[in-house]
């Protein structure tokens, strides 16, 4: 009777003992799985960066073929300075009727429109397919301001961009610039001219290559930044292997 229970004794701890051998060479395998896991990760994230070196070169050319094509312009009683289409200088600020697109020091897109013998506080610019609308800019002799005769009003933001946008990927198309009125009222359309779209096209491009070269170049400190620590958790992971 004793031996029987010796017996069921040792199988009893035989048993344990192969459940722990079990659930270390679980954790072991799960261990180096997850390793393999990180270093999957790095080398992923390696050529993203690779990926996005390129990119900033391929923009950062595309950026120094299109500033050929501009001015900056820096006046005394202006607040900032702007980029402008070169051949487009000496025709801003407008005096009759008009669209005009322009980037300022603080890198943002701008438009600017101009309605002679009438008032507005919005805009829309109608495509063959599609329509964009500005924001409602309210006369305030800022933003919105009137002399002469004319009406002067400065957009920027969102709905500007989709402007700039819109007229960047029809430039080739019909597209009319409508002039609005606080109440929704439209007092006013007029044909963009080719040479109009073609300056405003160019100034978006522009724009929208330094906006995705500002991007590209911002993301590669972050992606270095994943490495490191993914770096860092794996070597922690073999440490703790090999002791």
């Amino acid at each position: 009777m004793k031996f029987i229970k010796y017996c069921v004794l040792l199988s009893g701890i035989a048993l344990l003992m192969g459940g722990c051998v079990s659930k270390t060479s679980n954790n072991n395998e799960a261990k180096e799985e997850y390793g393999h896991t990180l270093e999957d990760s790095i080398k992923s994230i390696e050529v993203e960066i690779d990926s996005c070196r390129s990119q900033v070169s391929l923009l950062s050319d595309q950026v120094g073929v299109w500033m050929r094509d501009f001015t900056n312009v820096s006046k005394p009683r202006e607040a900032g300075s702007y980029l402008i289409m070169s051949s487009w200088v000496n025709r801003y600020p407008l005096t009759s009727t008009g669209l005009v697109a322009r980037i300022n020091d603080n890198g943002q897109f701008e438009l600017i429109a101009a309605l002679s013998g009438g008032t507005f506080e919005a805009v829309s610019v109608q495509a063959p397919e599609e329509t964009a609308v500005s924001d409602n800019v309210p006369n305030d002799q800022a933003l919105n301001y009137r002399a002469n005769g004319l009406n002067t009003v400065l957009f920027t933001g969102e709905k500007a961009d989709a402007i700039g946008e819109l007229i960047s990927d029809n430039e080739l198309n019909p597209l009319t610039l409508s002039f609005i009125q606080g109440n929704g009222k439209v007092v006013k359309t007029w044909k963009i001219s080719s040479e109009y779209a073609k300056m405003i096209s160019y100034t978006w491009l522009l724009y929208s290559n330094k906006m995705a070269l500002a991007k590209a170049q911002a993301k590669i400190p972050m992606l270095q930044e994943k490495i490191k620590i993914l770096r860092i958790h794996h070597n922690g992971m073999t440490q703790d292997k090999t002791e």
